[in-house]
């Protein structure tokens, strides 16, 4: 770095005295020892910013953007899966609200037929009780009128006994029968 400063230095002195010695440059007012001097600090100094400065940052600038580039694309799959799980979240509402829908219509059904069923089976059993219960009581009535039957055989029985034993006139087979007719009722 010294020898660029005293390179420098000494094409700066150059320059000052070929700008006194004149010439064509010098008209111009330029002096091309100072002018080459001049050029090769600038390098150097070019040199040293695209070295430690202009690289590094180029290099972070593009990393940089590389990051953004990413976080954008990631940013945008992110959104296109949300649609994709939104969409996919619906159709699944959808089809749960269809299945229940469906499942409760079969519910709906099912208790419609079964109670149908329950009440047929009840009109049958009430249906089967009214006839045991007429069987019951027609059975009863026979019952009934076979133990009248039987029971005025036996009083018809026991009045024609009475009266062939106690037949004797006319006038005694009215009272007979008068006193066994009094008897039945």
């Amino acid at each position: 770095m010294f020898d660029l400063i005293s390179i420098a230095h000494a094409a700066t002195e150059a320059a000052q005295t070929e700008a006194q010695s004149g010439g064509v440059l010098g008209t111009l007012g330029i002096n091309w020892k100072l002018f080459v001097a001049q050029l090769v600090n600038f390098s150097v100094v070019m040199w040293v910013l695209w070295k430690f400065v202009f690289g590094p940052v180029g290099k972070k600038l593009e990393e940089r953007r590389l990051k953004i580039d990413k976080a954008l694309k990631d940013a945008q799959d992110v959104e296109r899966q949300k649609t994709e799980f939104e969409a996919w979240r619906e159709e699944e509402m959808r089809k749960t609200r269809t299945q229940t829908a469906e499942a409760l219509a079969a519910a709906q059904k099912e208790a419609a037929q079964l109670r149908e069923k329950l009440l047929a089976e009840t009109k049958a059993e009430q249906e089967k009780l009214s006839r045991q219960a007429k069987e019951q009581i027609k059975s009863e009535q026979e019952k009934s009128v076979l133990e009248i039957k039987s029971q005025i055989g036996d009083l018809v029985v026991l009045a024609t006994e009475k009266i062939l034993k106690e037949k004797l006139d006319n006038k005694r087979d009215q009272e007979l029968v008068k006193k066994a007719i009094d008897t039945l009722k």
